[in-house]
C-alpha cells in the first residue's frame, strides 16, 4: 500500500518538475491558495469556539458571523 503511494507520488512529481516554470506556479497556486484558506478557516473557527468556551464575560457578543439570522455583530433587523 505504501509502496503505491510512494510511487505515484513520485509520478506526479516527476511530471511537475517537468513542466514549464509558470504553468508551475499556476498549477501550485491553484492548489495552495484554496488549501491554505481552508485551513486558516478552520484554526480561525477553532480559535473562536475555544475562546467562546473559555470566556470569563458573561453576555459576550458572539464572534462575528455567527449571531444567526442578521450577520451583523448583536444587531437584529
Amino acid at each position: 500500500m505504501l509502496e503505491l503511494l510512494v510511487e505515484w507520488y513520485d509520478g506526479v512529481e516527476l511530471w511537475l518538475v517537468q513542466l514549464v516554470y509558470p504553468l508551475q506556479v499556476a498549477l501550485v497556486l491553484a492548489v495552495l491558495v484554496p488549501l491554505c484558506w481552508g485551513v486558516a478557516r478552520v484554526v480561525d473557527r477553532a480559535v473562536d469556539g475555544l475562546g467562546a468556551k473559555f470566556t470569563r464575560v458573561r453576555g459576550a457578543e458572539p464572534p462575528v458571523g455567527r449571531d444567526g439570522e442578521t450577520g451583523r455583530r448583536g444587531k437584529t433587523a
